[in-house]
């Protein structure tokens, strides 16, 4: 795949990051990065909560973030992101995620992105492809008793 993130603003360079979209153009990461909002939090301040409905996908342009799910704790820095679950399926929220520091975050919204896959099947395809890839990765490991584990917040 050719490499286009120099060309990229941020917002779309950081669309780039999250593996639902790598496989996007410039153009279509560009048109969804319009659909994007720019958050800051101060460090120590809620970003989502576990059990929350909505909120959509949160990637991380600076600052750390630190998850707690499940008695566990770890942390997100730049270019990472959480919520994918939440923008795709409007599930609760399994975790708990907190500005470490302080954080900007580019954040999509569902009730955004819903209508721009509508208006951009070409991206609903390539959304689709990945998910689908996910979940055979998921079912190859039930299938070979590894454990199965989520990321999602």
């Amino acid at each position: 795949m050719a490499n286009w993130d120099e060309d990229l603003p941020t917002e779309a360079a950081a669309l780039r990051s999250v593996p639902f979209f790598e496989g996007l153009t410039p153009e279509d990461l560009d048109r969804m990065a319009r659909i994007g909002h720019r958050r800051s939090f101060p460090a120590g301040a809620p970003m989502v909560s576990k059990d929350e409905i909505g909120g959509g996908l949160f990637i991380i342009l600076s600052g750390s973030a630190t998850v707690q799910t499940g008695g566990k704790t770890h942390t997100l820095g730049p270019g990472q992101f959480f919520g994918e679950m939440a923008l795709l399926a409007g599930k609760p929220r399994s975790a708990t995620v907190t500005a470490a520091e302080p954080v900007e975050a580019m954040t999509l919204e569902t009730m955004y992105f819903k209508p721009f896959l509508v208006k951009n099947p070409s991206v609903a395809v390539t959304i689709l492809g990945v998910v689908a890839e996910r979940l055979r990765e998921v079912q190859d490991r039930i299938d070979s008793g590894q454990p199965v584990t989520s990321n999602e917040t």
